[in-house]
């Protein structure tokens, strides 16, 4: 019964160190303010879509939050156009992304943290003057100086990724989405905030904890067989 025990308690500090599933959920890359930098247009291609586009990258400071000492980085938002709509289920879902799934996303601070990935957007919220895009990042790159910041975003994982946009005005008068593509206006906008938040890790969670207790509780027996 003893050896049983510990060998649970030897699993549970396993997973909880080597996957460390609530430390990582609660790393968060913040994502600041960039006043302009992404034209919609509504109403196109064809009426009921919209059309976003990063003609060029925008660049932005950024906050790592949930390994100890906040720090502060930049960000980089690569060029991107998107196609979206018709509204559905109050949001626009993405039809087609240019270049095709591969918008650039790149983080990196002073300490010596590194992140490149690419992002490959889902939809964009409608009726409001703030528009929300929704996507995952795929991680291609990463360095870890900080300890935990590369098993948080490893290799190929994927972290969601969203972004609020500045509010939406033509000619002095606030547009929600949905006005903005019904009038078939166009408007400039930036970025307001955003956050890329790690997904589950690979192992980690209940899935990696019943492994781990059950082969521990198997080689607790083999060993009692052979002491019998």
């Amino acid at each position: 019964m003893t050896t049983t025990k510990l060998a649970l308690l030897a699993a549970v500090s396993s997973v909880t160190l080597l996957g460390a599933p609530m430390s990582a959920q609660a790393v968060i890359i913040g994502l600041n303010p960039i006043n302009d930098g992404i034209s919609l247009q509504g109403g196109a291609p064809v009426a009921g879509d919209v059309t976003l586009t990063l003609a060029a990258a925008i660049h932005g400071t950024a906050v790592l939050t949930g390994l100890g000492a906040d720090i502060t980085g930049s960000y980089t938002l690569g060029a991107v156009t998107l196609v979206a709509g018709p509204v559905s289920a109050e949001s626009y879902p993405v039809t087609s992304q240019t270049p095709v799934g591969s918008e650039a996303f790149n983080y990196s601070d002073p300490v010596g943290d590194m992140l490149m990935g690419t992002i490959l957007w889902s939809r964009i919220q409608d009726n409001t003057t703030n528009p929300r895009l929704f996507g995952l990042m795929t991680v291609n790159t990463v360095t870890g100086v900080t300890p935990g910041f590369a098993g948080a975003f490893p290799v190929n994982s994927q972290s969601s990724i969203d972004i609020t946009t500045t509010a939406i005005a033509v000619g002095g008068q606030a547009r929600t989405l949905d006005q903005l593509v019904t009038n078939k206006e166009s408007a400039t906008v930036g970025v307001s905030s955003g956050e890329v938040t790690p997904g589950p890790i690979v192992g980690a969670g209940l899935p990696g904890l019943v492994a781990a207790c059950g082969g521990l509780i198997a080689l607790a027996r083999r060993r009692r067989k052979q002491a019998a």
